[in-house]
């Protein structure tokens, strides 16, 4: 074999050579490029998770916050609400029983009383729906104090209430002392013995001594012959019959009369607890809030 044919046999096996390797290193530099793009995909899904993550905590945290500031406004409302109810009660209230006797006496004739009565019992019905959205929105402890709130106002309401029916009954029967009335006419007598027993009351008897004399009957007690006597002549005036059992139960009840300044103290102390329960609620939540 000659020269050329020594270098084309030689070409030929450089050649043959030459493929296999360029392949293999074609192979190994596709291999070396997958892995770099899995690799490269594999941190871009992570970075994604990673910022999915985050604006989903994100969205979480807004979505929280929005919740607890809304709870806290409903909560903050109602509880402003419930206050600004019990305040009008106890306005409300204190309108029966204001005033000198004549003013009072000028009320019940012109009617005012009596629209300042309804209007208390329509006051009265907002202050229990009041309450009940203190006691639904919560939470327990200031719903407690709501409750007691509640109770005071009421307690307070009743004793000016009461004052006012004995006021417009003791107004009733003076009105009709002042004509003159025939001789021996009974209303005279009936107000002498209402105001005889109301005074023995005060003076000789204690809440549980009065309740076993009147429940014992003795006809011959000093306070049972004062009470079956205005019984008889209240029963000669049937027309007054309505005001003078107001006065009579009055007269026996006397010890059980609310007082004015009790009333208020307690309603003063239910006030000032619903307050601080109220505010620890609403700090609860505003703390809450910031957690998120």
């Amino acid at each position: 074999m000659d020269l050329q044919g020594i270098g084309a046999l030689a070409a030929a096996a450089v050649a043959a050579v030459s493929i296999p390797a360029a392949l293999l290193v074609g192979r190994w530099q596709m291999r070396a490029a997958m892995r770099t793009a899995e690799e490269a995909g594999r941190a871009g899904i992570a970075q994604a998770e990673a910022t999915y993550r985050a604006a989903l905590d994100a969205v979480r945290a807004d979505a929280g916050n929005a919740y607890v500031q809304w709870r806290r406004s409903l909560r903050r409302d109602a509880y402003s609400e419930l206050l600004l109810v019990a305040h009008r009660v106890r306005t409300a209230a204190l309108l029966l029983t204001s005033g000198t006797p004549d003013e009072s006496r000028a009320r019940i004739e012109s009617g005012t009383l009596a629209t300042q009565r309804k209007s208390l019992g329509e006051t009265e019905d907002s202050l229990t729906a009041a309450w009940l959205v203190v006691t639904l929105e919560g939470p327990r402890q200031a719903a407690a104090a709501a409750g007691d709130l509640v109770a005071a106002c009421q307690s307070f309401s009743k004793s000016h209430k009461n004052d006012a029916i004995v006021e417009e009954a003791q107004h009733s029967l003076q009105l009709a002392n002042q004509p003159v009335l025939a001789p021996g006419h009974p209303l005279p007598e009936f107000i002498t013995t209402v105001e005889e027993l109301r005074q023995l009351v005060i003076e000789s008897y204690g809440h549980e001594e009065l309740m076993r004399e009147i429940v014992r009957a003795d006809q011959n007690s000093p306070v049972n012959v004062l009470r079956h006597r205005a019984y008889q002549l209240l029963d000669q005036i049937p027309d007054l019959r309505g005001p003078g059992l107001v006065m009579l139960t009055h007269s026996l009840m006397t010890l059980d009369v609310d007082d004015y300044e009790e009333t208020t103290s307690q309603l003063n102390r239910a006030q000032s607890a619903f307050l601080a329960a109220a505010q620890s609620a609403l700090d609860a939540e505003a703390g809450t809030q910031s957690h998120w």
